[in-house]
């Protein structure tokens, strides 16, 4: 019989060594009811390893109303390829072990009109224990807070999964009141909100991104890091800060 605490410090120790900052293990029965898209069948695996890739404060903290910043695009996208990497790297390990595993793409809309992708990374890494949903919808790292892009691997390899924690927001509602489209509304919840709709409005928040994403694809010399980006409930949050001196 595999030895779980063997299998989850190899895999845990593959994702540090392989760039990721924070790794965690989710219990897929903590999230018998999460919607997949795109052909991802929870029921095919038993453990999701999620992965998490902190964002560079500086160009974090240069996010303005009027323009996210090229080296917030630059670092939008170098997170979502050292993901990637990372994930590929544990899945190619998992089969080597002889057993299954899937890659959900860090970034990959399924569903663009709704802002959807294969699965919510940020619902594995709250399961394994890697931070909560914070009221700005993302998740937010007790570390890094919500300035971290995610990635996930389903499998089916023997783990030893993590413990959720628990909303650490308080009363806390700076994203809320800084969101520039009006997209978030304010909710009280223990671990997250009952369903997205509950605490924010995608429809809003799709149509800033998609300015800014327009913004960068009309400039030929920053055209390859056009995403829909603009942050502002990342810079806000209070958690993950940088200290002053």
């Amino acid at each position: 019989m595999e030895n779980i605490f063997d299998n989850t410090e190899e895999i845990l120790s593959l994702a540090r060594s392989s760039g990721a900052a924070v790794a965690g293990i989710a219990d897929l029965s903590l999230l018998y009811d999460l919607p997949t898209f795109g052909g991802v069948l929870l029921n095919e695996f038993k453990y999701a390893i999620s992965v998490v890739v902190p964002l560079p404060n500086i160009a974090v903290e240069r996010i303005s109303l009027e323009d996210p910043g090229i080296l917030y695009a630059h670092a939008y996208h170098s997170a979502n390829a050292l993901i990637d990497s990372i994930t590929l790297k544990l899945s190619a390990r998992i089969m080597e072990k002889g057993f299954s595993s899937l890659v959900i793409p860090a970034s990959l809309r399924v569903d663009p009109s709704k802002e959807l992708g294969h699965a919510s990374h940020k619902a594995f890494a709250c399961a394994a224990g890697l931070g909560w949903i914070g009221r700005n919808g993302l998740l937010v790292n007790p570390l890094y807070g919500p300035r971290v892009r995610l990635g996930t691997v389903l499998t089916d390899m023997p783990l030893k999964p993590g413990k959720p924690l628990n909303n650490q927001c308080g009363k806390c509602r700076l994203c809320v009141d800084s969101c520039p489209s009006g997209a978030l509304k304010y909710s009280e919840f223990e671990s997250h909100p009952r369903y997205r709709e509950e605490i924010f409005d995608h429809q809003k928040c799709a149509a800033r991104l998609n300015k800014f994403k327009e913004k960068f694809s009309q400039k030929p010399f920053q055209a390859a890091y056009a995403a829909p980006i603009c942050g502002i409930c990342i810079k806000v949050c209070p958690i993950g800060r940088p200290r002053s001196n």
